[in-house]
């Protein structure tokens, strides 16, 4: 057992531990890979997860500006409504309130009142108001109801 043995003994050795070093790395090549392709889904499914969260925020940011904006109509409208009631009530206060009206006043009336039902179609504007008979019914008729209601 010479330095030939002893020799052939280190280089077995190193070549030994060579390969473990290398099955070593394959191993952990391996898990490394194993662990990314099992982690694959999981970060599929946390992306889709945070697409729709962002989806979401959107919608209710979208559905908060909607009902802010619905409110506004309301109030808008119900303040519109408050003010027409109170001029009608006036108007049908007036001493001449039921006095007939001049003919050529009453077509004016009627050409206003037209014209504002064809400026904006989605008011409550129907066949009485746009084509109301010669004889004082129709677009005069919203005067009515409200001296009614204050006589009552």
């Amino acid at each position: 057992m010479g330095p030939a043995f002893a020799w052939t003994n280190g280089l077995r050795l190193a070549l030994g531990l060579g390969a473990a070093l290398v099955l070593a790395l394959a191993a952990a090549r391996l898990w490394e890979a194993g662990r990314r392709a099992g982690a694959a889904p999981l970060q599929a499914e946390a992306a889709a997860l945070r697409a729709e969260a962002a989806r979401s925020a959107l919608e209710a940011e979208g559905a908060r500006g909607q009902l802010v904006r619905a409110e506004a109509a309301a109030r808008a409208s119900a303040r519109l409504e408050t003010e027409t009631r109170a001029r009608i009530d006036a108007l049908n206060r007036l001493e001449d309130a039921h006095a007939p009206l001049d003919p050529d006043r009453l077509r004016e009336l009627r050409r206003a009142d037209r014209g504002l039902c064809d400026a904006a179609p989605g008011l409550a504007c129907g066949p009485a108001a746009a084509d109301a008979p010669a004889g004082g019914g129709g677009a005069m008729r919203g005067l009515r109801p409200a001296a009614e209601r204050d006589a009552g």
